[in-house]
Order: C-alpha cells, then sequence, then structure tokens
C-alpha cells in the first residue's frame, strides 16, 4: 500500500471517528458501533475519492487569495442587496475546464462562488455553467485565474494555456 493512500485513510479515519464521537457525545459504549462504521465510511470513502496528492505550500498560499476573495464577494453581494436600484442583470455563463476530472475539478466547482456574484450551477463534460449576478462582467479571466490556483495546488499543469498567460 502507498504511503499516499495509507495516510489518507487514517486522516478519513480520524475525521469520521472525530464526527462519530461528536454525535454520541463522546459515549464509550457507542464505539461497539462506531468503529466498524469508521472503518466501512473510510473504505467506502477511499474507493469512491482517491487519496489525491496536495501540495500543502500550495494550500497555505491559496489561503489568502481564499478569504480576500470571500470578503470582496460578501461584499459585493452586500453592496447589490442595500443599493435602491437594486443593480442585477442575472444569466448563466459556461466555463470550460481545463482540470482534469476528480477532486480539482470538484474542488473548482465548489470553490466558483469565492468570484464575487458567481455560484456554480451544473457540470458536465468539463463545461462548467455558472449562475452570474451581473451579465455585463467578465468572469472568464477571474475563473482562469482561480483554475490556475487550484491547477497548483493539485501540483496540475493546465492542458491548454488560453491568452497566452
Amino acid at each position: 500500500m502507498k504511503k499516499e493512500t495509507l495516510l489518507s485513510i487514517v486522516l478519513r479515519g480520524t475525521i469520521f471517528l472525530f464526527i462519530w464521537w461528536i454525535l454520541t457525545n463522546g459515549e464509550v459504549a457507542s464505539l461497539w458501533v462506531g468503529v466498524p462504521a469508521v472503518v466501512l465510511a473510510s473504505a467506502v470513502s477511499i474507493s469512491l475519492l482517491p487519496p489525491t496528492p496536495l501540495l500543502l505550500r500550495k494550500v497555505l498560499l491559496f489561503m489568502p487569495y481564499f478569504l480576500i476573495h470571500s470578503f470582496k464577494g460578501a461584499v459585493d453581494v452586500a453592496w447589490r442587496v442595500f443599493d435602491p436600484k437594486l443593480p442585477i442583470k442575472p444569466d448563466f455563463i459556461h466555463y470550460e475546464l481545463t482540470l482534469p476530472p476528480g477532486l480539482a475539478q470538484v474542488f473548482m466547482v465548489n470553490i466558483v462562488s469565492l468570484v464575487p456574484g458567481t455560484l456554480s450551477a451544473q457540470l458536465q463534460n468539463n463545461l462548467l455553467t455558472i449562475h452570474v449576478l451581473d451579465n455585463d462582467k467578465n468572469f472568464q479571466v477571474e475563473l482562469h485565474i482561480l483554475e490556475k490556483n487550484i491547477a497548483k495546488i493539485f501540483g496540475l499543469t493546465e492542458k491548454n494555456d488560453r491568452k497566452g498567460e
């Protein structure tokens, strides 16, 4: 068994055991059911989502980007809500992902909401449909930057480089 897989099993098992402990208020007597449930949950988790190497340094470097854009997104939405004219022009846009299918794409789909005024709606065949609050804004550049940052976290290089970036 690879070191990466073993580490992932231990980490997931620890997380599932912690969740079990919280759900049972730390009741030791429940472990006769909890331990088999944790083992089963860990096995299913590994089979459904195999371990993927993450570059911890890149994850740490991503955190400021994440926090800044989360704040900008919150301010943008709050500003629109409190503006008397409610400046929104909702629409759906499409963004073609260059990340490979799997955890990297799932992460991207879930993080897209960082970009102010966006929300992931559907992912089908590497095409991400995104609901936007203002269809006049060019979201493609921001989405591309986000995707490049996520590719770095997973140690990936993009399949095709857009706009020479």
